[in-house]
């Protein structure tokens, strides 16, 4: 008895299951049937964000179809550009804007927010430097996150407020997002700060209020000092010299340049002017002038200190502007012998007639013959004194001078049959 009700439990739960599934697939049927429905799978997903600003254009792209794809939009938008999946999408004013897109039988919309922006200060900028001294003026720019309905009111503050600043103006063009003020510098150094009151944005970009404070010019009114360097001491024809005016502060130029004059030997008998560049670094100013001619002498260089003045505008009061190098296109004469020193066997000393003698010490049956300056690189210079085994040896030789002038390579002895002799 028990076993035949476990059994026919048994037989109406499989019954349950089998109209269960015939059930889910008279569903299944009769959905693929309806041809109007509307499945998850064919909705057309677009990519983009879901806010924006005003007056932003923003990239959507419809994801998962196939072809072209059209794209529409209702609210305060318009379609900019569009091709393939991808379309530009322009808004105008705050509030909302939906994006549409069709293609392969797909269709799919997005709800947009055009959100407001902050009243804030975007930027500030300046038109010729952010220093300025007592009575010298500039004009600053300021630009806002977005239009404003009206112009706003400026004001020196803080500690330190020694000059004066203009009603600002709307720079022409901008829409009222860019206005600008003269600002003239007083006594004494420090940094100028504006407050700004009744910022207030158009109502297409919210109509958000506030009240501002920026950092404007640096008063500076302390003369700049610095030195004028050069790269060299001695040249000769061909040679580019660097010239360096190195200042305790960024500076620029009164005028068009810095100039440093040149006179004298490889100039060939005409005044040369060079110009100074600014580096990255706005304290160091650098210019170069390759050495002409065949005349030899003093080559002398001075920085016109007119041509100088820091960023505030003040000129500098103690500046070295003079350097001079040696113009020198004769090459040296060098001699050179060798011999044992009487002091110790087989010690043998090396005496050139200068400093800067090369030289290479070589068996007397080697048969290496040096042709440049390259080839001495890691043997002798100038003086020597080494023990040396017994035989006979040979020396080549030659020097470069301070200029960069090379002598001719010489052989020691000169005669090719002589021999430096060390004996045992």
């Amino acid at each position: 008895m028990i076993k035949l009700r476990q059994i026919r439990g048994r037989l109406q739960g499989l019954a349950k299951v089998i109209l269960s599934s015939a059930l889910l697939l008279f569903i299944v049927v009769a959905c693929d049937d309806d041809e109007g429905s509307n499945t998850i799978d064919e909705v057309l997903y677009i990519d983009g964000p879901a806010s924006v600003a005003p007056a932003s254009t923003v990239t959507f792209t419809a994801a998962e179809a196939g072809g072209d794809v059209t794209w529409t939009v209702t609210g305060d938008a318009t379609v900019s550009a569009s091709s393939d999946l991808t379309a530009d999408i322009t808004f105008g004013a705050v509030g909302t804007a939906t994006v549409s897109a069709s293609g392969s039988g797909l269709t799919g919309t997005r709800t947009i927010s055009i959100d407001g922006v902050a009243a804030e200060i975007s930027g500030v900028t300046f038109t010729t430097a952010s220093k300025i001294n007592d009575g010298g003026t500039d004009v600053v720019t300021m630009t806002f996150a977005g239009p404003l309905a009206s112009v706003p009111t400026v004001a020196l503050t803080g500690d330190f407020t020694a000059g004066t600043i203009s009603e600002l103006t709307e720079v022409a063009g901008s829409n009222m997002t860019q206005f600008e003020a003269t600002v003239t510098g007083g006594s004494g150094n420090g940094q100028l700060n504006v407050a700004i009151t009744g910022v207030t944005l158009t109502a297409d970009y919210g109509g958000a209020t506030a009240d501002l404070e920026a950092a404007i010019h640096e008063v500076d009114n302390v003369a700049p000092f610095g030195a004028l360097t050069l790269s060299t001491t001695d040249v000769n024809s061909g040679t580019a010299i660097t010239f360096t005016m190195t200042l305790n502060e960024g500076a620029r130029a009164n005028g068009d340049a810095m100039i440093v004059d040149l006179t004298g030997a490889g100039t060939e008998s005409t005044p040369i002017e060079v110009s100074l560049v600014a580096s990255e670094d706005p304290a160091v100013w650098t210019g170069s002038y390759t050495i002409a001619g065949t005349d030899e002498g003093t080559l002398t260089a001075v920085l016109d200190a007119a041509t100088v003045v820091d960023m505030a505008g003040n000129a500098p009061t103690e500046l070295e502007v003079n350097g001079s190098v040696n113009v020198d296109n004769t090459a040296p004469s060098p001699t050179l012998t060798a011999a044992e020193d009487p002091a110790a066997s087989r010690l043998v000393k090396i005496t050139p007639s200068g400093d800067a003698v090369l030289w290479i010490w070589l068996a007397g049956n080697s048969q290496f013959v040096p042709e440049s300056t390259a080839d001495f690189e890691g043997e002798g210079q100038g003086t020597g004194k080494f023990v040396a085994s017994p035989g006979e040896y040979k020396l080549y030789y030659m020097e470069v001078d301070a200029a960069g002038n090379a002598s001719a390579i010489s052989r020691y002895p000169a005669d090719e049959e002589d021999f430096v002799e060390v004996a045992e």
